[in-house]
């Protein structure tokens, strides 16, 4: 719960820092999307035992807010849920799930047509929810926050009024450090690339 305070704590903020932008022909909507990211996950992998693979990507989704304060400038806040989890020869799963609640603004270049590219970049809050196993059987979690950097490039295309398909890659840096580890990392950096659809209100 503190977490998801935390996200609109800071979407609170950079909203209020968008109004003098925003004007009456500012567009509201939502986007749902599905992603593919890689992770670098350097200090985790060297500790895993034998047989298992190391992380090093998959598949996630999310869904989001968006405000178009302009026909070129735009503002985003999704939350994006990180899978990674592996199996080791004794069959015990080792996971570094996280969630991120990430802060985006973008710039978009005129177009006289249905597509839009831009480039953006942004800010996002990281908070492990890992597993591994422990002596006896047991289960220990393995957990840590902190705040990572995004930068992309952005597109999105106008199906009809209200709804479009958008898309996005570029890299993120995401270090975030596990909790009583002796300084050891959880390295989300990496490729990220994200399709999905956008629904907006009517405007006026």
């Amino acid at each position: 719960m503190q977490d998801v305070r935390k996200f609109f704590v800071i979407g609170a903020v950079v909203a209020a820092a968008a109004i003098p932008y925003a004007a009456s022909a500012a567009q509201f909507g939502g986007e749902v999307f599905g992603a593919y990211n890689t992770y670098s996950m350097g200090d985790v992998n060297d500790a895993l035992p034998t047989g298992a693979d190391e992380l090093s990507g998959g598949l996630t989704g999310g869904i989001g807010l968006r405000m178009w304060a302009s026909p070129q400038f735009m503002l985003s806040g999704v939350w994006e849920p990180l899978f990674l989890e592996t199996e080791d020869s004794s069959g015990d799963k080792h996971n570094l799930d996280a969630n991120s609640f990430q802060v985006s603004g973008g710039y978009f270049f005129p177009s006289t047509t249905n597509s839009k590219y831009g480039i953006g970049a942004g800010v996002g809050y990281y908070t492990i929810g890992g597993e591994t196993p422990g002596p006896g059987g047991s289960t220990l979690d393995v957990e840590g926050s902190g705040v990572g950097f995004h930068f992309l490039g952005m597109g999105e295309w106008t199906m009809s009024p209200g709804f479009g398909v958008t898309a996005g890659a570029g890299y993120r840096i995401a270090d975030i450090e596990i909790d009583n580890a002796g300084g050891a990392t959880a390295d989300y950096s990496g490729f990220m690339g994200r399709l999905g659809v956008a629904f907006y209100m009517p405007t006026k």
